[in-house]
Parts: structure tokens; C-alpha cells; sequence
């Protein structure tokens, strides 16, 4: 038989056996307490991530409200957004449309009068004295006293704003956020016919500021000139070979201006039209939506 170990070598391991046991313990408590805090980091993040999911669905709603509510822009300066059709769809346009073709209808009655009575003097036997033609050269005559067009035109500023910058900021941080991916497609729709409206809208306010504008600037300076052969023909109850002239080069601008004026308004009418049939799809997009997100919220057990 071996003979016992002293005293003091048994005593060296058993603790030596004791402080395996402790490393042993203290590395499957290390392990378990890493395992249990990144379960705890797990669920945190999976938390904090569906709360920036839910208030990011709830942000969308507002700024899709927001963007529901820019047609009231679009009606205070074009009229209802379902009047799409050409002839009703003008809005407030449509009463400086009216003013304008008003005013140039006067000056085309005047022309009339002018051209019957004047056109054809160097003949003899021409007809002179239109008693209805003289009282409106009078009234045409006291209106323009100080040379100066009665027609006020005012430029359109038109002012629908869509917040397209939330949406780029989804781009650019909120898409891994984005657990319904479908649904952010369909607002990604919405926000790109925002901007195709805009476009519209931009041009619409081109076409009327400059194309109209043009046409009443030159209805003007034919006003002026027309208004000062009429002073003449006042003054001296006759027309000069030169005023004749004159007359004829206005009645072919007063024509002009009446046909030109006329195809921008058909523009106009026909570009309404197609921004307001964009912005009746939006308001449908916008409502479909707005359900979607509601059944989103919904299915993650948060309020609408």
C-alpha cells in the first residue's frame, strides 16, 4: 500500500479542486448573465424599434392629412377640385377671363362702328352720322381721357405646398424602420403625384402670369391707339387717310388678340383639368392609406 500523502498535500487539492469548481461556476454564471442581458438588449431594441415604427405610421398620418389639406390651396386660387371639366374648371380665373373678353368686346364694337362708318370715306356716297355709333365714341372717348387701360390684371401666385422633405427623410433613414414595405410603396405614390401636382401647378401659374399677361399688355397699347382715334374722330367728326390706316392695323390687332387670348384660355382649362385629376387620385390614395396605417397600428396593438 502506498502510504498517505501529509497532511498538507491533501489540503493543496482539495482546494485546488474547490477553485475549479468556483471558475467552473463563475464562467457558467458569466455565460448565463451574457446570454440573459442579450436577451434583455433583444428585446429592447425589438421595443424600441416598434415604437419608432408606431410613431413613424402616426407621423405619416399627419403629413398625409397635411398634404389632404393643400387642396384647400388649390380651390382659393383655381375653384372646386372636381370641377375638372374645361369651361367650369377656371375657378376665380374665370372672372378675369370674363373681364378681359368684356373689355375687347368694347373695343371691338368701336372698331365695327369705326370701320362702317370710316372704312370706305374716300368714297363719296359713303354713309356717315350713326347716331348709336357716335354716343359710343363719346363714352369710349371719356373713359380713355387720361390714356390709360381700365383693365387691372393681377398675377396669379398660386400656393400649394407638399412636405416632399419627410418623405426623403423616410429615404434616407426610416426604410430599415419600415416593417410593411407594401404600404411605403403606396405613400411613396402619394408623395411622388405631390410632386407631379406642383409641376402642374407651376405651369399653370407660367401659362396665366406670362402667356395672359402678354395679351393684355398688347390689348393695352391697342387701347391707347384705338382710344386716340377716337379723340380725333371726336374732335374733328372725320377720320384722316392715316387714321384710316391706323384703324385698319387695329381692327387686325383687336382680331389677333381676341383669337390669342382665346387659345390660352383653352390651355389653361385643359392643364386644370389634368392637375385636378391628379389631385382627385391623391385624395383617393390619401384615403386608402390612411386605412392601411389604421390596420398597420392595429395589428401591432397601438391606437390609431
Amino acid at each position: 500500500m502506498q502510504p498517505e500523502p501529509p497532511a498538507p498535500s491533501r489540503a493543496r487539492a482539495v482546494l485546488a479542486s474547490e477553485l475549479a469548481l468556483d471558475k467552473l461556476v463563475d464562467f457558467v454564471l458569466i455565460f448565463v448573465g451574457l446570454y440573459a442581458a442579450t436577451a434583455l438588449q433583444r428585446c429592447q431594441d425589438t421595443a424600441k424599434e416598434k415604437d419608432e415604427y408606431v410613431a413613424m405610421l402616426r407621423d405619416f398620418k399627419g403629413e398625409l392629412a397635411a398634404n389632404r389639406e393643400q387642396e384647400a390651396a388649390i380651390e382659393k386660387d383655381l375653384g372646386d377640385v372636381e370641377d375638372v371639366t374645361p369651361g367650369n374648371n377656371l375657378g376665380p380665373m374665370k372672372d378675369t377671363f370674363d373681364r378681359f373678353f368684356s373689355q375687347l368686346a368694347e373695343d371691338e364694337k368701336v372698331v365695327a362702328c369705326l370701320h362702317e362708318e370710316f372704312a370706305t370715306s374716300v368714297h363719296a356716297n359713303a354713309p356717315k352720322g350713326n347716331e348709336a355709333c357716335h354716343a359710343l365714341y363719346k363714352s369710349f372717348d371719356a373713359a380713355h381721357a387720361g390714356h390709360e387701360t381700365k383693365f387691372n390684371f393681377r398675377p396669379a401666385v398660386l400656393t400649394p405646398f407638399y412636405r416632399y422633405e419627410v418623405w426623403q427623410l423616410y429615404i434616407a433613414d426610416g426604410v430599415k424602420t419600415f416593417r410593411n414595405k407594401e404600404l411605403a410603396v403606396k405613400i411613396g405614390e402619394v408623395y411622388n403625384n405631390a410632386r407631379l401636382v406642383e409641376k402642374h401647378v407651376a405651369d399653370i401659374e407660367v401659362t396665366y402670369n406670362d402667356a395672359f399677361m402678354k395679351q393684355v399688355g398688347r390689348s393695352a397699347a391697342t387701347d391707347m391707339e384705338l382710344a386716340e382715334v377716337v379723340h380725333d374722330e371726336e374732335r374733328e367728326h372725320d377720320l384722316s387717310e392715316q387714321n384710316q390706316t391706323r384703324l385698319i392695323h387695329i381692327s387686325e390687332a383687336v382680331k389677333d388678340e381676341h383669337y390669342s387670348t382665346t387659345e390660352v384660355h383653352h390651355i389653361l382649362e385643359l392643364k386644370i383639368e389634368r392637375m385636378k385629376g391628379i389631385v382627385l387620385i391623391m385624395r383617393a390614395e390619401i384615403e386608402a392609406i390612411n386605412a392601411a396605417i389604421d390596420d398597420e397600428l392595429k395589428a401591432l396593438g397601438a391606437d390609431a
